[in-house]
């Protein structure tokens, strides 16, 4: 069953991150952000294929714990630390930005709360709790679909960016040049 899940995630994270860089090249043929919003195929397609990623990783960092050889209590610590810290991060983004948008669906420009610090607050956390969960585990399957994983949420913004700017024009714009994408 490990091995099925192991193939199962890694392939729908591999997709995933190809679906994105697909949308970024080219942009009129996008998949993300849905172009037809909820009703159309692409949105169903990127939410189950995270849906497979999150589910795949969290079976395969439970069932393969401790294959990484990390000193357990040290890097549960750190793991938990990060998991705690970007759940943080994720749900205030998710609270102030709200469900809709949130999920790639359109919604108006919001500027507060993490939004004044970073335009992708959901992202760094996303990245923060995928990596604190690895080390929490201290799975080395569980490595390869976070990696994709995160290399998804660290590409996400490159594609939804000239849909935001095709959206919302010089709100977008302005916002851009005043609060940087990440960091």
């Amino acid at each position: 069953m490990l091995t099925i899940t192991f193939f199962i995630t890694v392939t729908s994270a591999a997709l995933l991150v190809a679906l994105l860089f697909w949308s970024i090249a080219k942009p009129a043929q996008r998949v993300w952000p849905p172009p037809s919003g909820q009703a159309g195929w692409q949105f169903w397609l990127v939410w189950v294929l995270i849906g497979l990623l999150i589910i795949g990783t969290l079976y395969i960092g439970i069932v393969d714990y401790g294959s990484l050889g990390l000193a357990a209590l040290h890097w549960r610590v750190a793991g938990g630390v990060l998991l705690v810290l970007g759940n943080g991060l994720a749900w205030w983004g998710v609270v102030v930005l709200g469900a809709r948008p949130t999920t790639g669906l359109a919604g108006e420009l919001v500027t507060g709360g993490p939004y004044r610090f970073t335009r992708n607050p959901q992202y760094i956390g996303d990245i923060l709790i995928i990596a604190g969960f690895v080390l929490a585990a201290n799975s080395l399957l569980a490595l390869w679909p976070a990696l994709l994983a995160m290399i998804s949420a660290f590409i996400a913004p490159f594609a939804e960016e000239p849909w935001l700017e095709a959206r919302l024009g010089n709100a977008y714009s302005d916002y851009k040049r005043r609060v940087r994408r990440f960091i």
